[in-house]
């Protein structure tokens, strides 16, 4: 399998695992991924911050062996596999190849699906505290208004 293959199948897979995760999760009273707001940076390092509706953002870690392999014959291209998924064939070309195997490690910031519950009470609580800034906001314009200009 292509490394590419390998990274967009992981990452399609940790996405729809959560989405079908939340809703029998959230029968017994819990949430998978619930929306939240943080300013501060949060201890944990896989967690890279919150965007949007509340999404967490995390840093998926791979760690992968990859072989180059490299053919000989006229139509030989490099190609950069997953090395325990790694196969040869030689298909009526030329059968001389050199390989080499490495390791490479990368981190992918990946914003997960949300619990809509979570995200809904989030909303809510969100318009809550913006009206209660509001009306202090007017409170403060309206003693300002009233003070003496020295």
């Amino acid at each position: 399998m292509e490394l590419k293959d390998f990274v967009k199948e992981s990452l399609i897979q940790v996405v729809t695992g959560i989405e079908e995760a939340q809703a029998e999760v959230r029968d017994c009273g819990g949430f998978v991924n619930p929306a939240h707001r943080v300013d501060v940076k949060s201890s944990n390092e896989s967690h890279f911050g919150v965007v949007g509706r509340g999404q967490n953002v995390f840093l998926i870690d791979f760690d992968v062996a990859v072989t180059v392999v490299e053919g000989a014959g006229t139509d030989a291209k490099a190609k950069l596999n997953v090395a325990s998924l790694l196969e040869l064939s030689a298909g009526g070309k030329s059968n001389q190849s050199s390989s080499a195997t490495n390791k490479i490690s990368f981190k992918i910031p990946l914003a997960l699906p949300t619990d809509s519950f979570s995200e809904e009470q989030l909303k809510e609580q969100e318009e809550v505290v913006h009206a209660k800034r509001k009306r202090q906001m007017v409170r403060i314009q309206s003693q300002n208004k009233h003070r003496p200009k020295w």
